[in-house]
């Protein structure tokens, strides 16, 4: 199989799948391959020297437990339909780990089309949403006018945004470390869908909070709100209920951690919680280190993984005396998949709730109770697509 990163020259082939596989048009398209796309970052799959098959790797900063690091965010997965079933994307997931792992990303992120197809390669989901959709009239318990809005200027508005979405994102994990240039992408691929965006600020002039939304037949769309407090929050939803002549309806993906739907005048409305991003561990040596440098009084542990994509993965670690090492002389401790071995480091279940699920094996007493002192809960938070 002829599977690398392509060249300059396939620009337009990787484009046209995308334009096929997916619907975008322009100014979407071109705005994307201009601002997000790079050959360098671009696998893919050749028969007779045309790319057939392909998968992009963009590259973003992540927060991980309170620390920073790089991470590959897998779009643009894509394969013409004269060639889908001959097993080229999981060639392409599996080179695309080869090359993550070789960049010293360690961990890596998707927004999936369908679930189950990533999950059989080793991606878990680790991201949810808790998803409103409410009337309008039932904000009314939660609002309060705060502040002053005005509409947010693309240019001097975005270190404003990025002071705030830094704030709101402070004490949640998994969340992209945003640039400028990330947030006037988010910005640009809005204005696209004629979205609109403001800011709220103090009486001193200084940002705290943002939303972004639209309105459509009626509704108002809530893409993102970010604030730095309690009075930001329901200033920013007043201002949604402001628009009450226009939208009967709200419609928001808010963190899973938000408690709105204990306010409203009617709690039995549609709120639900939305899957969204997956997440796959690359390395799990790397990430066990990570996992471990500020731990105090680390316990020694054994953890064998099954991994079929990744055979460097597919081993039993051992952590003795704060170091890691692989071990297979000896009956581990744990085993668990490298699905659920992901979910455990991104703080997504705890080892209790893998253990009572059936994800996790316990061949030594206490081993639970050890793999707590590794793998903490965490509050995860993304609401970046690509």
């Amino acid at each position: 199989m002829d599977i690398r990163l392509v060249s300059q020259k396939d620009t337009n082939s990787i484009k046209e799948m995308w334009s096929y596989c997916f619907g975008d048009k322009d100014p979407f398209l071109s705005w994307y391959f201009e601002e997000k796309y790079s050959p360098v970052n671009t696998a893919a799959v050749y028969e007779h020297d045309r790319p057939v098959s392909s998968i992009q790797l963009l590259p973003y900063e992540l927060c991980f437990h309170d620390t920073v690091i790089q991470v590959s965010y897998i779009v643009g997965a894509a394969t013409f339909p004269e060639v889908r079933g001959k097993g080229y994307m999981q060639a392409l997931l599996k080179k695309s780990m080869e090359v993550m792992r070789e960049r010293g990303h360690y961990i890596n992120i998707l927004l999936p089309f369908k679930y189950p197809f990533y999950r059989k390669y080793g991606w878990e989901t680790c991201y949810y949403h808790k998803h409103y959709k409410i009337e309008m009239n039932d904000l009314k318990p939660i609002i309060k006018r705060y502040g002053r809005l005005r509409p947010a200027n693309m240019d001097d508005d975005i270190y404003k945004m990025l002071d705030v979405y830094g704030d709101f994102t402070s004490k949640r994990n998994g969340c992209i470390v945003r640039t400028y240039k990330d947030m006037k992408s988010i910005l640009t691929d809005h204005s696209f869908e004629d979205g609109k965006v403001y800011i709220l600020e103090n009486e001193s002039g200084s940002a705290e909070g943002y939303i972004l939304y639209s309105i459509q037949s009626g509704v108002f769309n809530i893409h993102e709100m970010a604030y730095v407090s309690t009075e930001a929050y329901k200033g920013l939803l007043w201002f949604a209920y402001s628009h009450t002549a226009q939208a009967e309806k709200l419609s928001w993906k808010a963190p899973e951690d938000d408690m709105s739907y204990i306010f409203l005048s009617e709690p039995r409305q549609d709120i639900t919680l939305k899957p969204f991003v997956m997440a796959r561990v690359i390395d799990v040596e790397k990430v066990l280190k990570l996992l471990i440098k500020d731990c105090t009084q680390m316990p020694d542990i054994t953890m064998h993984i099954e991994d079929t994509m990744a055979e460097w993965n597919n081993e039993t670690f051992a952590i003795q005396n704060g170091h890691v090492q692989r071990c297979n002389d000896s009956i581990p401790d744990l085993v668990c998949s490298i699905n659920t071995f992901t979910q455990l480091a991104m703080g997504f279940i705890s080892p209790s709730q893998a253990y009572h699920l059936g994800l996790l094996q316990q061949n030594n007493k206490d081993s639970i109770e050890k793999a707590h002192k590794i793998f903490k809960i965490s509050n995860n938070f993304i609401n970046d697509y690509y």
